[in-house]
């Protein structure tokens, strides 16, 4: 349990640096076309999938095979999607950007559906 929440933690730490660092204070990584929306969509896909194996461990025998309670999660990733994107505006060198809050909510997406079905088919990852 520690350890999934330590990893959970540390992500959305990393992530938090990520996105709002001022541009210059974010290392250059190789750049190809499209390479911030890969990054974008790992970030989330990341948060979703580790928050979704903290959040499994919270719930009971009954609820864990359950999908619905991911839902719920699921507006949480969205929310979060939209929120840094707009925040990210505020930090210099940074901007806002639409197809970003599309990635965001498209990593955070299939990172809680990737959980749920590997959750269902009693995979050891989750």
């Amino acid at each position: 349990m520690r350890a999934n929440l330590a990893l959970a933690i540390g992500w959305s730490l990393g992530m938090a640096y990520a996105l709002f660092s001022p541009e210059s204070g974010v290392p250059d990584l190789p750049r190809f076309f499209g390479s911030d929306k890969v990054i974008h969509f790992g970030m989330f896909f990341g948060m979703a999938f580790l928050w979704s194996r903290v959040i499994r461990q919270k719930l009971n025998d009954a609820q864990k095979k359950n999908s619905k309670n991911f839902t719920n999660y699921l507006v949480l990733w969205i929310f979060l999607a939209i929120f840094t994107e707009y925040v990210q505006q505020l930090v210099p060198g940074r901007s806002f950007d639409y197809l970003d809050i599309a990635v965001n909510i498209l990593g955070g997406t299939i990172g809680t559906v990737i959980f749920v079905y590997m959750n269902k088919q009693g995979s050891i990852l989750v």
